[in-house]
């Protein structure tokens, strides 16, 4: 099942279990006040008052941006984008860039980059390799292999994006492993590779092959990767960054090109128009809280909001959201010169769930600060069916404050 996600992000002092999230109003003020409805939550709807976001302080200069004063609800559109993270900036730049006479709007209903895609661990990793297996079941091997190629493709493009455009985000190139404390998980993984390792051999131009995977066993593991308790790890190229700074910069690119961004301003619910009295080739009608916009096609780049706007992609029950929580904690000890924190890693199967850890590297703001996220099996529902991003689990983060010492050993 997909379960998009609505993560919330945290800045602590340090690595120690006892230290407790710091959680304020967010100082991200929109331009104006809005009407009544920024006093009511809507269920299911971004909230108006998320926690501040680790990456989001400052906040960037076009985080209120609204490109047109008023909402331009007498122009008919090419595209209507709703949602201004890393799907709806890059649906944007791409299609601009493709065709520089398009009009498209963009709306936001909080600051730009605020939700997921500026709120999450800046882990930018093609980690869901390990799906393969039960891709093919599901859907069979060509699909199983598109989609596979797809996330490294998806990797390799913000990647590209970044360096071309000298995108000041920390963007990093590092290794990463998928790491395992039990045997079970190991082995099974292990299997996993040999099955990709077999679809390459058969089929060695359909696949994800480019991003090479590493096993390393037993004490070799512990050697290699310095985790003192693992039984193994699977290696290879990943990446890290202030992935709130490169979307920002995506939208940018793209207001340069004549995209009109409209921040604070929530969609309510869209409809389809009857195309032979619609003016101008209008399709649809989105409705705001600040009128109604008009386009020929609608995007919604909403991820875990999606069911509540709409219903009828909801009824069928495809989106699950889930709410993911992140801590930044920071070692008492100088980590700049050891290579365990040079790195990023994931574990799926230490008692605290599907964790991933990425390292602020030297010369970044925050450097050496270390990112945490997952433990959602604290949580009764795993979080499911919450995108409320104002308030934390207080049973997660307190786990995620104790992880660096359990995973990364006192001798580190």
């Amino acid at each position: 099942m997909l379960l998009p996600s609505s993560s919330t992000l945290f800045n602590t002092a340090a690595l120690v279990p006892a230290i407790q999230a710091l959680v304020v109003p967010s100082s991200q003020s929109p331009l104006k006040r809005r009407d009544i409805i920024d006093q009511v939550v809507l269920p299911g709807f971004p909230h108006p008052n998320p926690t501040v976001s680790y990456w989001q302080e400052p906040p960037h200069r076009i985080a209120n941006l609204r490109t047109t004063p008023e909402l331009p609800t007498s122009q008919v559109f090419d595209y209507v984008i709703i949602g201004s993270g890393i799907s709806g900036a890059a649906i944007a730049f791409k299609l601009l860039s493709r065709d520089a006479n398009l009009s498209i709007l963009m709306l936001e209903a909080r600051t730009a980059a605020s939700a997921a895609s500026g709120r999450n661990g800046g882990h930018c990793k093609p980690g869901d390799w390990k799906e393969v297996m039960d891709w093919v079941d599901l859907y069979g091997e060509d699909e199983a292999l598109r989609i596979g190629k797809m996330e490294q493709d998806c990797v390799d493009d913000v990647r590209d994006f970044v360096l071309s455009h000298n995108v000041s985000s920390g963007w990093q190139d590092v290794e990463t492993a998928d790491v395992y404390w039990t045997k079970e998980k190991f082995e099974e993984a292990v299997e996993i590779k040999k099955f990709q390792d077999e679809l390459e051999a058969r089929r060695p131009n359909d696949g994800p092959w480019s991003n090479k995977r590493t096993v390393y066993e037993g004490q070799a593991a512990r050697d290699y990767w310095k985790w003192p308790e693992i039984l193994g790890a699977i290696a290879y190229t990943s990446h890290t960054q202030n992935p709130y700074l490169t979307v920002c910069a995506l939208l940018e690119e793209s207001l340069h090109k004549g995209l009109n961004l409209q921040t604070t301003t929530l969609a309510l619910s869209l409809s389809q128009l009857n195309t032979t009295s619609s003016s101008e080739g209008a399709k649809w009608a989105v409705k705001t809280d600040r009128g109604t916009v008009q386009g020929k096609k609608v995007v919604l780049a909403t991820n875990s909001y999606t069911n509540a706007l709409h219903p009828g992609l909801a009824s069928t029950g495809f989106l699950t959201p889930q709410r993911n929580q992140v801590a930044a904690v920071h070692p008492s000890k100088d980590t700049s010169k050891n290579t365990v924190f040079r790195r990023s890693h994931s574990y799926p199967d230490l008692h605290s769930g599907n964790n991933y850890i990425a390292i602020r590297a030297p010369g970044d703001p925050g450097a050496g600060d270390v990112i945490i996220g997952g433990s959602t099996k604290f949580s009764p529902t795993r979080e499911r069916n919450i995108t409320d991003d104002s308030v934390i689990n207080p049973d997660i983060a307190d786990d995620l404050h104790g992880v660096g010492r359990v995973v990364f050993g006192h001798a580190n």
